[in-house]
């Protein structure tokens, strides 16, 4: 059976097979959304960044977040092709532009955008129910009181160069809700390779940074990277790592795993 969907990033309805028995996730999130709402079984192919649920690490993996191989894409046929935004839209318009039944997903600018994508995806792949009772389960991990003081937090990645996230991202929205404040909030821009001479004047209580891989030598190579800018002020600083693409991912887990980390991150921040 066909059914039409309105995308509000295409501004457009698009047709799928439904509910989509062949799906294809260039979209980590939204793979782990999928799996999570148990439709792992209809995926066919991924990114090779969709590991997340650990069974998703098993499914073919035919591009990046900014390519695809054509020629397997075309012989898989999917019912549904899933994308996101950001640096992907190049690639997604392209894939529209070829008949693909391409639906791209909202990079998430807040952790209610997150919770949002999932009742788009029960919708999509015709697990409803499921993906409310989901929706609801992550929307009770967010009843957090206001603190009478909010730490300020510097967040930066190594996406192959400094990378810090401004007010419209689920990361600023994330240390707020958990009684933070992003130091970066005053800037109307999502993500920013940040200035050097900004942020000397930036007074953090806590630095995250979230390293490319998870290793040892992390932590001295960030510290190299802001003597290197002129940033030794920040060395006095209070500095914690992720693990790695953890606060940064936008799917489900953002907010089982990387909130419950940041809530308990603040929290020891407070005890000192």
């Amino acid at each position: 059976m066909k059914k039409r969907f309105y995308n509000d990033v295409l501004d457009a309805f698009i047709e799928i097979e439904y509910p989509p028995r062949k799906i294809v996730s260039l979209d980590p999130a939204s793979t782990e959304t999928i799996f999570m709402l148990g439709g792992g079984d209809s995926i066919i192919a991924t990114d090779a960044f969709s590991y997340r649920p650990e069974e998703a690490r098993k499914k073919k993996k035919i591009g990046s977040y900014t390519h695809v191989v054509k020629k397997e894409l075309r012989e898989l046929s999917p019912d549904l092709l899933v994308t996101t935004l950001g640096a992907q839209k190049p690639l997604t318009r392209e894939l529209v532009n070829e008949g693909y039944p391409v639906y791209p997903m909202r990079v998430a600018t807040s952790v209610s955008v997150i919770l949002n994508n999932v009742l788009l995806i029960g919708n999509l792949i015709g697990r409803q129910e499921e993906a409310r009772e989901l929706y609801s389960s992550l929307l009770r991990r967010l009843n957090f009181e206001a603190p009478a003081e909010r730490p300020v937090v510097y967040v930066e990645f190594d996406l192959g160069g400094p990378i810090s996230p401004g007010y419209p991202t689920h990361v600023s929205d994330a240390l707020w809700l958990v009684g933070a404040k992003n130091a970066l909030d005053f800037m109307a821009d999502a993500y920013v390779s940040p200035d050097p001479s900004v942020l000397r004047g930036i007074r953090p209580d806590l630095i995250i940074y979230e390293p490319k891989r998870n290793s040892a030598e992390e932590l001295e190579r960030f510290k190299r990277s802001l003597i290197d800018r002129g940033l030794e002020q920040l060395l006095d600083t209070p500095i914690v790592l992720t693990r790695g693409d953890f606060i940064a991912h936008q799917g489900p887990s953002f907010v089982t795993e990387a909130i419950p980390w940041l809530r308990g991150v603040i929290s020891s921040l407070r005890k000192f």
